[in-house]
């Protein structure tokens, strides 16, 4: 008999029923979750169709009924005979419940799907909690044209978990994984997923249109669009990478980037390959370059005089942070390609690592900012304090785990791919891949002729003159006066 129970035809149709009705309300909760609730437009748009629908089913005439009598005028229409006998009011509720449940199908039968077919490939990477439950996906957001956001309940599986899986999740969705965050909901992983990959070469001159602050740095191409940060919001840069990434062509280019977009600025450029890549830098008017240690240090001695100097003026001023125009000073932005030389411990830049990290932890407030430029950054190549101090990193492709985890806190380095100008840029909690700007000799020296003649022609002018490095005299106004 209880045999008989279970294999009960009325049974049967009855379970087929409630699944059916269970994933018709789920298709249904997908299709709503797509409609802007928020919109007025849609209201207005209910609002005239239920105004309508009243007027048809429950107005006086009844069009309704008189039109359904006209299409079964003969009574061979056994449907619209048997909508004849329902009431107006009954009538009225079909006509808001269908229509709405069809498009609620429409809409979100696509979205269900996706979501299916998604939990479907998580599942096939094996993650599992310790009572063997899998993680299940929640929700799908898109949040770009290529872009997706999937929120994965985790039943108890640890963000390092889903980390150490990267590789797996890419291949299980067949789409790039951009990142791996932890939700609001600690229980919860947010996976940000891109169908599109990054183009494998990308020029400068087709991401500076997008610049339109000043003292902005192009720092690339991501997936979600051009990448352009304010450097006043950094207020230091660390560039690192193997040889032959793109870490030289980056510098360069960050220095352009400032130069072009950037009315009041000094550069203070020290290249320990004897001036090599930076030479063409120094014919401007408004950067002035070392080449060696020892010009190095000097000119170190000479920028941390003039920081203390700006902290005088802002004291005497009562205010925190240089304003260029409202203090009358140029924003100072000292470059060091091969920091790593000056960070040494032979005894011929003693000092150094003193004076950078001075400079790198007290000048912000008087508009000083520092990009250094190391192949990796572990102690003996930059200073702890100074690294510290480093809230913008560009990292390009690291040969070792461990240099990748010093410079980004994670592998994400040693995973990149080998392409000249790929890098991961980190900037406070967000982590992206970009294809840095390319820019060659010969359009590099064109812009830069570009910049000399517009100082020549009086359409750019700093507020004061580039510092005396090795005689600490400053002007200001056409007037000298010793710093001290």
């Amino acid at each position: 008999m209880s045999t008989k129970a279970k294999t009960d035809p009325l049974d049967n149709l009855l379970d087929v029923m409630g699944k059916m009705t269970s994933t018709l309300g789920h298709i249904c909760f997908f299709g709503l979750r797509r409609i802007n609730l928020k919109d007025l437009v849609l209201w207005l748009k209910l609002g005239t169709a239920i105004s309508c629908l009243m007027i048809l089913t429950l107005g006086p005439e009844n069009h309704l009924n008189q039109a359904l009598r006209f299409l079964d005028s003969d009574g061979s229409n056994s449907v619209i005979s048997l909508v004849l006998k329902i009431p107006a009011g009954i009538q009225f509720g079909l006509l808001i419940v269908i229509p709405l449940v069809l498009s609620l199908v429409v809409l979100g039968l696509s979205a269900f799907m996706e979501q299916g077919k998604l939990q479907k490939a998580l599942n096939k990477v094996g993650l599992k909690s310790a009572l063997g439950k899998e993680p299940e996906i929640k929700r799908v957001t898109k949040t770009g044209d290529l872009r997706k956001k999937v929120t994965v309940e985790t039943h108890g599986i640890g963000l390092g978990s889903f980390e150490a899986k990267r590789d797996s999740l890419q291949a299980a969705f067949r789409m790039r994984v951009e990142s791996i965050e932890s939700a609001n909901d600690l229980g919860q992983v947010e996976i940000y997923l891109c169908a599109k990959e990054l183009p494998k070469m990308v020029q400068y001159a087709d991401l500076y249109k997008y610049v339109t602050d000043p003292y902005s740095i192009i720092i690339g191409q991501s997936s979600k669009g051009p990448v352009i940060q304010s450097l006043l919001s950094l207020p230091h840069m660390l560039i690192s990478g193997a040889t032959g990434g793109g870490k030289s062509v980056f510098f360069r280019s960050s220095m352009l980037s400032l130069l072009k977009s950037s009315p009041h600025i000094q550069l203070y450029l020290l290249d320990m390959k004897r001036g090599v890549e930076v030479k063409e830098f120094s014919e401007l008017p408004n950067v002035k370059t070392a080449k060696n240690k020892t010009e190095a240090i000097s000119m170190l001695d000479t920028l941390l005089k003039e920081m203390h100097r700006r902290y005088d003026i802002l004291e005497n001023a009562g205010e925190k942070l240089v304003d260029p125009v409202r203090d009358n000073l140029d924003i100072i932005v000292i470059g060091i390609d091969e920091a790593a030389v000056l960070f040494s411990k032979s005894s011929d830049v003693e000092g150094a690592r003193e004076k950078i990290s001075e400079l790198a932890r007290l000048g912000r407030a008087a508009g000083f900012h520092i990009i250094p430029a190391t192949q990796k950054p572990v102690k003996d190549a930059i200073d702890t304090d100074t690294l510290d101090q480093m809230n913008g990193r560009m990292t390009f492709r690291m040969l070792s785990s461990a240099a990748s985890t010093a410079a980004t806190g994670g592998g994400a380095a040693k995973k990149l791919p080998a392409i000249k100008g790929r890098a991961i840029w980190s900037h406070g909690a967000d982590e992206i891949e970009v294809q840095t700007p390319f820019i060659n000799d010969k359009f590099l020296k064109a812009e830069l002729e570009v910049i000399k003649t517009e100082f020549k022609q009086g359409k750019r002018q700093n507020f004061e003159e580039l510092l005396t490095v090795g005689k600490p005299v400053f002007k200001k106004n056409n007037t000298a006066f010793d710093s001290k």
